[in-house]
């Protein structure tokens, strides 16, 4: 899956060649199953475009660990094969599979001694200081990679000390000192002026491509292969919890459509997929792109696949949005409504959601056959108790097909973290690289509103309760977690047991 550039406007970089030719650089993606039992990372997008911008200036490599379930062992050897002079690696989540960044670091240095290691991603971006305390990282990169990729290598291969130090978004230590130098971003992806089309060449994508569910102890995998596509990058809201602003900004970067489609046209020809799923932090930003891309869908470019959305804001639909996505073949939807407390969104959460028009846009969802899974959080510090039962009492009057409600999970970077550690809700001993704080069933806020352990007993009951009303719901949702009803409920029984936290 090949993608050429979408815009040759700009003035790309040459890179400066070594004397065997083009400097030779190995992606490596560590295995997300080295500690413990978690779902499998998507769709490497981050290499993707590393691979668009880097294909015609460099010798490229992939060992995918993930994607193969590699060992430890493998993984070192297939490293040790490639003989790079840069190892690149991409962290995607801020929190949760750091191990697994910090022991891919450290294979990448015993496997390739004399290559210059590279970590880019969001756990760099929003909590830099940290990851350049791993001696095994020469440099860490902050940001997106367009316009900024290329002359920060050229820079790191001609060891230009003096030059790196001017560049934004990077971080590295003193050559004289040892003391980490850092420099914040500049700039951010809404501004980029030049996107790249992904290029998917050096990946076996198939095993990305069966989704995964894990519910509690089990875990299920879509039977079709389910192709995971971002048709833009950032979001334009301010949410309290979310880290997206300190990685991209507030401004939003659009990809051209013609080049969602070719990458759809790609996966329905190379990998035969069953559906599709639009990952984009809010897909609704643009009506007429997302009225184009039902037209597409409606006019049977790609016959009757299937497609779901994994971030939609209700607010922003109407009912002929509605049914015009039902007849492009739309099945589900992931909604984000935070709160039922109008008083939380608007001044805790800082979310423009209008909670009025969400009952009738989700009975209007059921009418044409749209299948809604909402999201909430709850046990934000300055959220009153009797404020968390009227989210539980919004939840259950939208009747969603599922309902999710989540802890309030403080970040690195977010105003939820700082709000949080003024308010004394975080204890003395918390750490980001603690598993004991990850994960957001797992509650550690305590206000004078509310303790920890009594969310925790809150979330798990009234999740039970709201979403497993009637054997039918009962069967519905276990359809969607791509499971039996006999495993739903031995989940069901488990999660009453252990509060939430399975």
């Amino acid at each position: 899956m090949s993608r050429a550039s979408c815009d040759h406007s700009a003035p790309v970089p040459v890179m400066t060649e070594s004397k065997d030719g083009k400097p030779g650089v190995t992606f490596f993606i560590p295995n997300s199953r080295w500690f413990g039992k978690l779902p499998r990372l998507s769709v490497p997008h981050g290499i993707a475009i590393l691979v668009a911008l880097l294909d015609s200036h460099c010798r490229l490599s992939l060992v995918d660990g993930n994607g193969a379930d590699l060992d430890e062992a493998t993984c070192c050897r297939r490293l040790r094969e490639t003989r790079p002079d840069l190892v690149l690696m991409s962290a995607i989540t801020a929190v949760e599979y750091t191990p697994q960044v910090h022991r891919g670091l450290a294979l990448a240095r015993e496997g390739c001694p004399e290559a210059v290691i590279i970590l880019g991603g969001v756990y760099p971006t929003v909590s830099p200081g940290e990851a350049l305390r791993d001696p095994n990282v020469d440099f860490i990169f902050l940001g997106h990679a367009e316009e900024r990729i290329l002359p920060f290598l050229e820079r790191v291969l001609a060891r230009d000390w003096e030059a790196l130090r001017r560049l934004p978004g990077i971080g590295f230590r003193d050559q004289a000192t040892g003391e980490p130098v850092i420099n914040p971003v500049a700039s951010f992806i809404g501004e980029v002026s030049r996107l790249v089309r992904p290029d998917y060449s050096l990946m076996d994508l198939e095993p990305y491509l069966r989704e995964e569910i894990f519910v509690g102890n089990t875990s299920s995998r879509s039977p079709v292969p389910i192709a995971p596509i971002l048709t833009s990058y950032g979001c334009p809201y301010n949410c309290s919890f979310c880290a997206t602003r300190t990685i991209s900004g507030r401004a939003v970067a659009f990809r051209p459509l013609e080049d969602v489609f070719a990458e759809i046209d790609d996966y329905v020809r190379e990998y035969r997929v069953g559906g599709i799923l639009f990952q984009d932090d809010n897909l609704f930003l643009k009506r007429e792109r997302v009225e184009r891309l039902c037209d597409e869908f409606i006019g049977g470019r790609w016959g009757d696949l299937p497609w779901k959305v994994g971030g939609a804001a209700l607010w922003l639909m109407d009912a002929a949005l509605i049914e015009r996505m039902s007849r492009a073949g739309c099945r589900k939807l992931r909604v984000s409504v935070e709160s039922g407390s109008p008083r939380v969104l608007r001044e805790i959460i800082h979310k423009p959601v209008n909670l009025e028009k969400i009952p009738g846009i989700v009975r209007k969802c059921r009418e044409v056959g749209i299948l809604v899974r909402a999201q909430f959080v709850i046990g934000f510090p300055g959220e009153t108790w009797e404020e968390l039962r009227e989210t539980f009492r919004f939840a259950e009057s939208c009747d969603f097909d599922l309902v999710h409600f989540t802890i309030a999970t403080p970040l690195p970077g977010t105003e939820l973290y700082g709000k949080a550690r003024e308010s004394g809700a975080l204890g003395e001993d918390f750490s980001f690289a603690e598993t004991a704080y990850q994960g957001w069933g797992q509650a550690f806020l305590n206000t004078g509103e509310f303790t920890a352990r009594e969310l925790m007993i809150l979330r798990a009951f009234e999740w039970d309760r709201i979403n497993f009303k009637t054997p039918e719901k009962t069967a519905l949702i276990a359809r969607m977690y791509n499971m039996t009803v006999a495993q739903l409920n031995d989940h069901r029984r488990v999660t009453r047991q252990r509060i939430g936290v399975v």
